[in-house]
């Protein structure tokens, strides 16, 4: 039975349990009770077709949000959602804040797009500052703002917020802000701008289950927008049913699961800091964090290669623009795994 169980992660990218897999930085502590104890109630409705608008999880979302269900739109993650936006919109110049999440460009680079990429700066903890202002201008039609950011952790606040919101919008530029990892900020309602964007038409939030929920087999991310006639000029940019039976119940199940959150806050504060503090006694450069994520630099000789000589596979971020192989990212896991990688990482720099 047990060998039947692992054969089924050969229709999934983890094909091999021998290694810790530090380099996809969904949620530690997996899919929420909820899901697991009821996943198996959907088994007989997935022989009909799943509701093309998503009006159920659509209406959960609208209040937990506080917003209107009509400035949602559900899709089969949040990539799926950046490409229908980036088609339905379809931009001659696009403003991406780097380095970030590299989907942002791909998605871009099809239509023909001019990307310009404003590159933050490590001596400056890769912080976004008000110098971003003099690059918004109005030859730009849209611009990409991942909050926190994938890959630094950086959180960008107010005031700085609402000066690019207001610069967006006098400058006619649509202002996307990716927040699928803000909601592990314990206070992420503080930080979001999803219901400033149900009320604005050039403004529109992305955010998905994937990561926090860890429900990334699932496929399940939706956006939030006031400009309706964008969202539904969205809907036309792919299929109908884009969002399974199985993946809008996961989601409904995730919404209801009312302590998963707290445990998660509880667990990450926790492990993050340890995590920070033993790299920093490792004298490795690693920098603050708000997401479930850190990054740090070594100069170590083939570092990646040989923590995966040793079990550990962490992210190469020489595919973050301006970034180098010098660069990893480390998703925070159970304290045990980062025991491991802890102990794997100084066995290495002390060879």
């Amino acid at each position: 039975m047990k060998q039947e169980e692992n054969s089924w992660f050969s229709i999934t990218e983890h094909i091999d349990n021998n290694y810790l897999d530090f380099s996809v930085n969904t949620n530690a502590l997996g899919i929420p009770d909820t899901i697991r104890q009821n996943i198996s109630n959907v088994i007989n409705a997935v022989g009909f077709y799943p509701d093309s608008d998503c009006s159920t999880l659509s209406a959960a979302l609208a209040e937990k949000y506080k917003i209107s269900s009509n400035c949602l739109l559900c899709g089969n993650g949040a990539d799926e959602l950046l490409y229908r936006l980036v088609f339905a919109l379809n931009p001659h110049k696009a403003l991406i804040i780097e380095p970030t999440f590299e989907e942002y460009s791909r998605a871009l680079e099809l239509i023909g797009c001019s990307v310009y990429h404003y590159q933050l700066s490590p001596i400056n903890q890769f912080k976004l500052d008000q110098n971003v202002l003099s690059v918004i201008t109005n030859d730009l039609d849209i611009l990409f703002l991942c909050n926190p950011n994938n890959p630094t952790g950086n959180l960008v606040c107010e005031p700085l917020m609402g000066e690019i919101i207001e610069k967006c919008w006098k400058e006619n530029i649509l202002l996307v802000i990716d927040e699928c990892f803000l909601e592990f900020v314990r206070e992420w309602e503080q930080y979001t701008l999803k219901q400033k964007a149900a009320l604005s038409s050039n403004i529109i939030v992305i955010d998905a289950f994937t990561k926090t929920y860890s429900l990334a087999g699932f496929r399940l991310g939706f956006c939030i927008s006031g400009n309706h006639a964008l969202l539904e000029k969205m809907k036309t940019q792919g299929q109908s049913y884009s969002v399974s039976v199985p993946a809008q119940f996961a989601g409904l199940c995730a919404l209801m699961d009312k302590c998963y959150m707290q445990k998660t806050y509880r667990f990450l504060s926790d492990e993050r800091d340890w995590l920070f503090s033993r790299l920093l006694a490792l004298d490795i450069t690693v920098w603050p964090s708000y997401g479930n994520y850190l990054l740090f630099r070594s100069t170590y000789k083939n570092l990646r290669k040989r923590l995966l000589d040793r079990g550990i596979k962490t992210r190469d971020c020489s595919c973050f623009y301006g970034l180098g192989s010098e660069y990893c990212r480390i998703a925070v896991r159970t304290h045990e795994e980062n025991e491991r990688f802890i102990e794997a990482l100084h066995a290495i720099l002390n060879q």
